[in-house]
C-alpha cells in the first residue's frame, strides 16, 4: 500500500494524487472556518444549532467528499485519461455515492447529531444537482453491483483522514462495508429515509435549506479552490485594504488626472463613520463608489459585493475596484464575463485555467462586482445557488441604482435583503434619484430612521432645463445651429428605429456643410466589440471629440462623458434625471443646456406603454419648473412625479414570494433552469433577445475563432435583437453552418448597427 499511487483528477504527480488534493481542501477549509467562525456562530445560535456540533460537520464533509474516489473502477478510469487511452461509458461511475456510503458507515453517529444529515446532502450533491427522483445518479442505480472499497483502500482513506486532521479524526478499520451486491439497496434505505418528503414533513424547512445551502456551498468553496493553483489568502482576504487606503487612492488618482486639490467630502465621512445598514442617496458627482467602499470595510465585512443593473455598470466599476484593491482580490460576475475577460487579457482562459472565470462565477474572491440578477438567482435553487448563499454570510452588499428596477424585480430584491439579513449581511441601498416610496421602503426595510444624503452636492446646479414643445424632426435645425457652433452636442432618443433615422438625417444635413463634422450612433444593436469601440471612443479623453452623438437609453448610466448640450426625448422624470447627470457632468461648462422635447407615438404605444400618466406628469412638470435647477429642486420634481405610486401592487407581491414558493414547493432540491431562465425570472419585464451575426461583417470571423476554439470572443461579434423583430425581420435569414452558430444574411454597418435590407 505504501507505494501505491491513488489519484483524485486525471493529473499525472502531485496534483493529481488523491492525499494531495484533500490535504489542500481541508487547508483552506480549516483557514476559511477560522475567518468565519464568528460570523457563522452567531447565525447558528440564532437558529438553535450547537456551533461547534455543525463545524465539525463541514469538516468531516470536506474530508469525506472524495473517498468515493478511491474505488477500483474510478482509479483505472485515471490511469487510462493520464494515459490518453480510450475510455468507456462502463469505466465511469458517480464517486459521490460511495463517499456517502463511507460516510454513513463510518460517521453514523453524526448523521442527525444537529438535525439533518446536512454532511451527507452535500457530499451527495458537490457534483451533481440534487433532485427529488436523484436522476443524476440513474445509471448507478441500474448497476447490480457498485465497485466498494477494499480493505486495503479502506486502511488508506481512514489514516489519510487521520494524517490530514491532525488526529482530530480517527477511526477503526474493524467495520464492515457492504457488499458490492448490497451497497444498492444499503444506499437507497438511506436516500429513502432523509430524501423523501415525510422527512421534512414536520421540520423547518428555512432552516434546514439555510443550513444544508452553507455547508454544500463551504464545501464547494474548498473543493473548487482545493482544485486550483490559486492561493486563499490572495483572492479571499481584505484585511490589508482600510478606509484609509481607499482615501490615499482616490486622493491620488484625483491630483493625478488634474481635475482639483482633494478634499475629503462629508459625505464619504458619514458613510465611512456609519456602522450598519444604509439607505444613500446621492447625485452624480458624489463619488458613490468610494463612499459604498469605505462604509463597506468599516463594518468588518467578510466580502464586498456591489451589485449593478447592466453588464455594462458592472464592468466600469470591476474596473475601477481593481484600482482600490489587488486585481486578484476583485471578481466580476454576469452573463459576458468570459468575453469581457477574454478581450481584456488577449489570453484567453480555456481548459483547466477555466476556474479563473468559474471561481468568480461563484462568488469566491474578497470583493465581488456583479448584475443584480446573479444574486437575486440565489433563491431560486439553481445553477451555483449555494455558493452565492454561502458568500452572502457576514458580507456587505450594495446594491446600486435602486431606481433601475420595476416593482417585481424590487420586490425580489427585498426578498434578498432579507435574506442577506438573515445570514448576519450588512446592506447599503444606494441611487442618485430615490422617489420617497422607494426611500420608505428600504427604510422600513432595514430598521432606519433616515437615509444619508450628500448635502453638500444637493444645492449644485449643472444645466439649465427647458422644455420644447417640437417632435425629434422639428429639433434637427436647432441641433444643427449648436453643432456649427462648436458646442459638443447628444440628442437622446427612446428607440432604436428613431436613432438610426436621425443618425442618417444628421449625416446627410451636415454633409452640405463644408466642414468635417464627426457623428456617431449608439444603441443596443450593435456587436459588442463594435459597442465597446464607440464607447472607448466615445470616453477617451485624450482623443478627438465627436462633434454629435445620437444615442438611445444606453447612454443614461455607466459611461463616464459629458455633453455642453443636450436633447432628449421626454421619457419618466428618473430616466431623464440620469441622461442629464451626462450633461456638464464635471461643471466644466458654463452655458450648459438640457433641452426635452415631445415623445412619439413609439415611445408612449410600446416602450413606455404602461407608464402614461408618469409620461404626461413628467412632461407637466418639467414645463412648471424650467431654469438652471439644482440637485434638490431636480429632487423635488422626483417627488411630484411620484409622489402616488403604490409600489406594493401584485407585481411586487410576487416577486417578494417567490423565493418562499420555491423553498416550500422543493425545499433543499435543485432546480433546473438555464441562464437565460435565470435572468428573465429576476425582471420578469425584461425583453428576451437573440443572438444575431452579421453575416456581410462577421461571418468568415467567427467560423474562424470556433476553429481555433476561441469560443468566448465569438459572443463579441453577436447582436442583441429583441425577440418580436427577430421574428418577424431576421429568423428566415439564417445562414446554414456546420458549427451551427447564429448568423443570418442581415443588413449591418459598424456606423448604424442593424437594419432591415440584407446584403444579398
Amino acid at each position: 500500500m505504501e507505494n501505491k499511487v491513488y489519484y483524485a483528477k486525471p493529473i499525472d504527480g502531485n496534483e493529481g494524487i488523491y492525499e494531495e488534493h484533500v490535504r489542500k481542501c481541508y487547508e483552506i477549509a480549516y483557514a476559511e472556518i477560522e475567518q468565519i467562525r464568528e460570523k457563522l456562530t452567531f447565525l447558528l445560535s440564532e437558529l438553535g444549532i450547537n456551533a461547534e456540533a455543525y463545524i465539525r460537520l463541514m469538516k468531516i464533509a470536506v474530508l469525506f467528499h472524495d473517498t468515493g474516489k478511491l474505488n477500483r473502477l474510478f482509479q483505472q478510469l485515471m490511469i487510462k485519461l493520464i494515459k490518453k487511452h480510450p475510455v468507456r461509458n462502463s469505466d465511469y461511475f458517480r464517486h459521490e455515492l460511495i463517499s456517502c456510503l463511507m460516510l454513513i458507515c463510518l460517521e453514523r453517529d453524526s448523521l442527525e447529531s444537529v438535525g439533518p444529515p446536512y454532511h451527507f446532502y452535500s457530499i451527495l450533491s458537490h457534483h451533481k444537482a440534487l433532485t427529488g427522483d436523484l436522476r443524476n445518479f440513474q445509471r448507478e442505480m441500474c448497476d447490480k453491483e457498485w465497485p466498494m472499497l477494499e480493505n486495503e483502500e479502506v486502511e488508506y482513506m481512514i489514516k489519510t483522514i487521520e494524517k490530514i486532521s491532525g488526529g482530530e479524526f480517527s477511526y477503526n478499520d474493524c467495520f464492515k462495508l457492504p457488499p458490492s451486491k448490497y451497497a444498492l439497496s444499503f444506499f437507497i434505505l438511506f436516500a429513502d429515509k432523509y430524501l423523501g418528503a415525510r422527512y421534512f414533513r414536520d421540520k423547518d424547512i428555512h432552516v434546514i435549506r439555510t443550513l444544508y445551502g452553507l455547508m454544500k456551498g463551504f464545501l464547494h468553496f474548498c473543493d473548487w479552490l482545493g482544485s486550483s493553483e490559486i492561493n486563499y489568502k490572495e483572492i479571499c482576504q481584505i484585511n490589508n485594504v482600510t478606509p484609509q487606503v481607499i482615501f490615499q487612492k482616490l486622493k491620488s488618482k484625483i491630483e493625478t488626472d488634474g481635475k482639483a486639490k482633494y478634499v475629503p467630502r462629508d459625505f464619504h465621512l458619514k458613510c465611512m463613520k456609519h456602522k450598519g445598514d444604509a439607505v444613500v442617496i446621492a447625485p452624480t458627482g458624489s463619488g458613490k463608489t468610494e463612499a459604498c467602499l469605505v462604509w463597506a470595510l468599516n463594518t468588518n465585512p467578510r466580502k464586498i459585493i456591489l451589485l449593478m443593473p447592466t453588464m455594462v455598470t458592472s464592468n466600469n466599476l470591476y474596473e475601477r475596484l481593481c484600482y482600490y484593491f489587488s486585481e486578484s482580490l476583485c471578481g466580476l460576475s454576469h452573463s459576458g464575463a468570459e468575453t469581457y475577460f477574454a478581450v481584456k487579457n488577449e489570453e484567453e482562459v480555456y481548459g483547466i485555467d477555466k476556474f479563473k472565470l468559474l471561481k468568480q462565477k461563484a462568488f469566491m474572491p474578497a470583493v465581488m462586482v456583479s448584475t443584480v440578477d446573479q444574486i437575486l438567482t440565489c433563491g431560486f435553487n439553481t445553477g451555483l445557488w449555494s455558493l452565492k448563499e454561502y458568500a452572502l454570510l457576514g458580507s456587505a452588499v450594495i446594491f446600486d441604482e435602486i431606481q433601475a428596477y420595476e416593482h417585481y424585480t424590487l420586490g425580489l430584491i427585498t426578498a434578498a435583503i432579507k435574506k442577506i439579513k438573515s445570514l448576519g449581511g450588512k446592506v447599503m441601498v444606494m441611487s442618485a434619484t430615490m422617489p420617497r416610496f422607494l426611500r420608505e421602503h428600504f427604510l422600513n426595510l432595514l430598521g432606519l430612521p433616515e437615509a444619508i444624503v450628500a448635502m453638500e452636492r444637493m444645492n449644485i446646479k449643472r444645466n439649465r432645463w427647458v422644455y420644447i414643445d417640437n417632435t425629434v424632426e422639428e429639433i434637427r435645425e436647432r441641433v444643427i445651429r449648436e453643432v456649427k457652433k462648436g458646442k459638443k452636442v447628444a440628442v437622446i432618443v427612446n428607440d432604436i428605429k428613431t436613432a438610426k433615422t436621425e443618425y442618417e438625417a444628421y449625416m446627410n444635413l451636415l454633409k452640405e456643410d463644408d466642414l468635417s463634422y464627426k457623428i456617431l450612433c449608439l444603441h443596443s444593436e450593435f456587436a459588442m466589440i463594435d459597442r465597446q469601440e464607440k464607447e472607448r471612443k466615445l470616453t477617451d479623453k485624450k482623443g478627438d471629440t465627436y462633434h454629435l452623438v445620437i444615442a438611445t437609453q444606453v447612454i443614461e448610466v455607466s459611461l463616464d462623458i459629458s455633453f455642453e448640450i443636450m436633447y432628449s426625448e421626454c421619457a419618466p422624470i428618473d430616466s431623464l434625471v440620469q441622461r442629464a447627470g451626462r450633461c456638464n457632468r464635471y461643471g466644466e461648462f458654463n452655458d450648459s443646456c438640457f433641452y426635452i422635447f415631445n415623445a412619439s407615438e413609439t415611445s408612449l404605444k410600446y416602450v413606455y406603454k404602461n407608464q402614461d400618466e408618469v409620461m404626461k406628469r413628467t412632461a407637466r412638470v418639467i414645463k412648471s419648473r424650467q431654469g438652471i435647477l439644482s440637485e434638490a429642486q431636480i429632487s423635488d420634481m422626483i417627488e411630484e412625479v411620484y409622489h402616488d405610486v403604490n409600489l406594493y401592487d401584485d407585481s411586487f407581491v410576487e416577486g417578494e414570494k417567490l423565493y418562499s414558493v420555491i423553498e416550500s414547493k422543493y425545499g433543499i432540491r435543485d432546480v433546473i433552469i438555464d441562464e437565460e431562465d435565470e435572468r428573465l425570472i429576476t425582471r420578469n419585464n425584461a425583453i428576451l433577445k437573440v443572438p444575431v451575426i452579421p453575416a456581410n461583417q462577421y461571418m468568415d470571423k467567427v467560423i474562424k475563432l470556433f476553429e481555433e476554439k476561441k469560443y468566448g470572443l465569438i459572443s463579441l461579434y453577436e447582436v442583441p435583437v429583441k425577440i418580436n423583430d427577430y421574428n418577424k425581420l431576421y429568423r428566415g435569414k439564417y445562414c446554414d453552418n456546420k458549427y451551427n452558430l447564429p448568423i443570418y444574411a442581415v443588413g449591418y454597418s459598424k456606423e448604424k448597427g442593424l437594419y432591415d435590407d440584407p446584403f444579398y
